[in-house]
Formats: C-alpha cells, sequence, structure tokens
C-alpha cells in the first residue's frame, strides 16, 4: 500500500454488501410441489383411462343400446359442466389460499364415479345402466365444472410464472403415460371378461381417491386474491364490465364459442367405431391411443408454452381436432379411426396448459378464477347444444355421421383462423437475472 493514499483509504466508508433478492418462495418449493401434482394427475389419469374417460364411455353405452341422442347427452356434460364455474369464483376467488378447496373439491368428484361402480354391479337393466351412466357422468361434470377454475388458479399460485408451461407439460406427461397403461390394462381385462365394465369403474375410484392425498403436502404461498364478493347478481355484473373492457377476450370468446363445435368431433367420433363392430374393448383401444398422443403434446407443448407463448402452441392444438374431424369424416372401419384418437389426444394434450396461459396472458391478471368462470359460462349453451343438436340429427337421421364431421370441422377451422387473427397478444418479458451493483 503506497504510504500517500492510508489515509484516504482509511477515510472511505466501506460499501455495503448487495442482498441477494429474495427468492421465489414457487421456485424454492417448485421440485416438491411438481412432484406431489404429478403423483395426482398420475393417478387420476390412470383411473380415467381405465374405467370411466368419454371414448370409454361412449363404446360402453353403445353396447349397452343407447341412441346417438343419449351419447350426444354424454358429449354435451363437457359443455353443461361449465355452467357453475362462475360459482367457483364467487365462492374461493377472496381465498389467500385455495389448497383445501382444491383437496375437497377433488375428493368430491370421485363420490359419483364410486356410486356408478356399484349401479353398473347391482342395476339389472341395461336401460338403467345407460342412464346411471349419464347420471355419474353429470354429477361429475358438475364436479369438476366448480374445480376447475380454483384449481387452475391454484397450480399456477404453486408454479413460478416463468416455469407454469412446463410444469403443466411435466404433470400432464405423467397423467397420460399412466393412462396409456391403464388403457392397455383395460382392454386386456375386457378380452377377458367382457362384462366387467363394473370392476374397473371400482378401481378407477379406488386410485382416484387415493391419489387426492397427493395434494396434502403442496406447499402453497399466500397471495393477492379478489375482494369478498357481495351480491351474486353484482358480482356477475362487475365481470361482465371487465369483459367488456377487454378486446383481446372478447375475440377469445368469439372464438370460444366456434370451437363448440369440437364437441361433435370429440363427442362422437368413439361412438362412430360401433357402426363398424367396435364394443367396450374397443373404446379402451382408443383410450390408450389418445393418452399415448396426449402424454407427448403435453409434455412438448409445456416446453413450448414457456418458449413460444401459448396461442400458437393451442393454435396447433386445435388445428389437430380439424384433421380428427377429416380422420372421422373419411373413416369406413374401426382402425380408420385411430387417427382421428390420436388427433384428439394431441389436442387434450395442451388445451389446459396453453389455453389457461393464453387467457391469463390476454386478460393481464394472476388471480382469475372469477373472470375465467363467466367466459366458460357464456360458452356453455353452445357447449351443450352442439352434442345435443348432433345427436338428435344422428338418431333421426337427418344427417349422417359423415357429414356431421365435415361441417363440425370446417367450424373448428374457423375457430383457428378467428384465433389466429383477432386475438392478438403481448409477449411477457423473460425474468432478467439480479446483479449486485457493479458487476
Amino acid at each position: 500500500m503506497r504510504p500517500d493514499t492510508t489515509m484516504a483509504q482509511a477515510l472511505e466508508t466501506p460499501a455495503a454488501p448487495a442482498v441477494a433478492p429474495a427468492r421465489d418462495e414457487r421456485e424454492v418449493h417448485f421440485a416438491r410441489n411438481l412432484t406431489l401434482l404429478t403423483l395426482v394427475e398420475a393417478g387420476w389419469g390412470f383411473g380415467m383411462a381405465f374405467g370411466f374417460s368419454g371414448t370409454f364411455m361412449q363404446l360402453v353405452l353403445r353396447q349397452l343400446g343407447a341412441s346417438d341422442t343419449q351419447v350426444g347427452f354424454l358429449a354435451a356434460q363437457w359443455g353443461f359442466s361449465t355452467l357453475p364455474m362462475v360459482l367457483s369464483g364467487y365462492f374461493t376467488g377472496h381465498l389467500r389460499r385455495k389448497k383445501a378447496v382444491v383437496v375437497w373439491g377433488h375428493f368430491l368428484c370421485v363420490i359419483p364415479v364410486a356410486l356408478l361402480a356399484a349401479a353398473l354391479a347391482w342395476v339389472p337393466s341395461n336401460s338403467a345402466k345407460v342412464w346411471s351412466i349419464l347420471a355419474a357422468e353429470y354429477a361429475f361434470g358438475l364436479s369438476v365444472g366448480i374445480l376447475v377454475p380454483v384449481w387452475l388458479t391454484f397450480m399456477g399460485k404453486v408454479m413460478p410464472r416463468n416455469r407454469i408451461g412446463s410444469g403443466f407439460g411435466i404433470t400432464f406427461f405423467f397423467q397420460t403415460l399412466a393412462g396409456f397403461g391403464a388403457g392397455l390394462l383395460a382392454a386386456w381385462m375386457l378380452k377377458r371378461n367382457p362384462g366387467g365394465v363394473a370392476q374397473l369403474v371400482a378401481v378407477t375410484a379406488i386410485v382416484m381417491a387415493l391419489a387426492n392425498f397427493f395434494f396434502i403436502p403442496v406447499r402453497e404461498m399466500e397471495t393477492d386474491a379478489e375482494p369478498r364478493a357481495g351480491k351474486f347478481s353484482t358480482f356477475l355484473g362487475e365481470l361482465m364490465v371487465q369483459l367488456r373492457a377487454n378486446p383481446a377476450v372478447r375475440r377469445l370468446l368469439a372464438a370460444e364459442v366456434l370451437f363448440s363445435a369440437q364437441y361433435g368431433v370429440v363427442g362422437f367420433y368413439a361412438a362412430r367405431a360401433a357402426d363398424f363392430g367396435g364394443n367396450a374393448s374397443t373404446g379402451a383401444l382408443f383410450t390408450m391411443a389418445v393418452t399415448g398422443a396426449q402424454s407427448v403434446s403435453s409434455l412438448l407443448g409445456g416446453w413450448l408454452v414457456d418458449r413460444i407463448g401459448p396461442k400458437p402452441v393451442l393454435v396447433a392444438g386445435r388445428l389437430a381436432v380439424v384433421a380428427a374431424a377429416a380422420f372421422a369424416w373419411q373413416a369406413r372401419s374401426v382402425n380408420a379411426l385411430f387417427p382421428a384418437a390420436i388427433c384428439v389426444g394431441a389436442f387434450w394434450g395442451v388445451r389446459s396448459a396453453a389455453g389457461f396461459a393464453l387467457f391469463r396472458q390476454v386478460s393481464g391478471k394472476e388471480e382469475v378464477t372469477s373472470l375465467y368462470g363467466i367466459f366458460t359460462v357464456l360458452v356453455a349453451p353452445f357447449a351443450v347444444a352442439t352434442p345435443l343438436i348432433a345427436g338428435w340429427g344422428l338418431a333421426h337421421h337427418r344427417w349422417g355421421a359423415p357429414a356431421m364431421f365435415a361441417v363440425c370441422g370446417v367450424a373448428v377451422l374457423a375457430s383457428v383462423l378467428l384465433l389466429v387473427v383477432g386475438v392478438q397478444v403481448k409477449r411477457e418479458p423473460k425474468p432478467v437475472p439480479s446483479r449486485a451493483p457493479g458487476v
């Protein structure tokens, strides 16, 4: 040290050490939460594919002698189940933690499945079994409808914002991988015992119930929430004001209404196999094809959501539905319908991760439980009407299945074009790592 600088250096105030920014709690617990959520989804994926998937139930209904109108009722429950979604926001939007609602909601969903297993085992009439399946599907759908918005918000709360796509992708990959194995096992069991549907449904209920326990150790951080809602009418009015104030959400809503035509494709392509000699075992094989494609698309789609944004991924998924309609339109055998099943699986693999991420992006909010609820309620009448009209027309010979698939495919394609042209979004900036001063 030079003598003439000793005093100056002694008088200098030492620089305060750089304080590292606090880590996002969601980042800290990401590996733990992702593992637990993956175990939940794997259990549900196995259970649903083993004995309760819509694809499987389409052919079970036809095997029991159900009409096309009744198959249409099965598909309509997917749209009907969205009606209570707005209630989810009304009752849970003010909660800073959502886990308790999510856990109890998942157990509620298992009850109709368990009751259906008992009905299929003990009810002697095939007609009564058909109506038991429809009642269970609607009860399950209503339970899921109440749960989905708060569950999606919960999933967004326990994952870092910049890893939501990959987080959804990983959990759904293992969900559908388990479903692939379940579909293969179910097909083998039904070959040996064609009347064993009740046992499959019972195993479904047990596996799903056990999987729910993995939710309990998930670490959820407390976040901002909506103010506690007052009167329900006021609550709905405020949500409609928010929708009208956001042109991107309105255009997304219009695209979603057109996309309701998908229910004429995904709700009937498996039932079409019955016209070529397909049965419940065929439905299990279709489920295997769906979940196999879904496992690949969920992993790849989730990764792409984080890198190129949700909109292109959602567009690609919806184009897969157009392809499914084309395959179903030209099918003249059971085997010719397997490509349609694969396309449906490719769409299902990206619909939740990409669809929810896009909605959050266009709404500009993180707490979207209520807004997403009213959004889905506005789409619900079209989602319900499409399969009911399609099934009625098939049952009364107003049109044939190929014509129905063609019309629905064109409508889905129109919804994709509206999504591409009408819904413009800005990419979220990627987080920049913090640096110490002077570095």
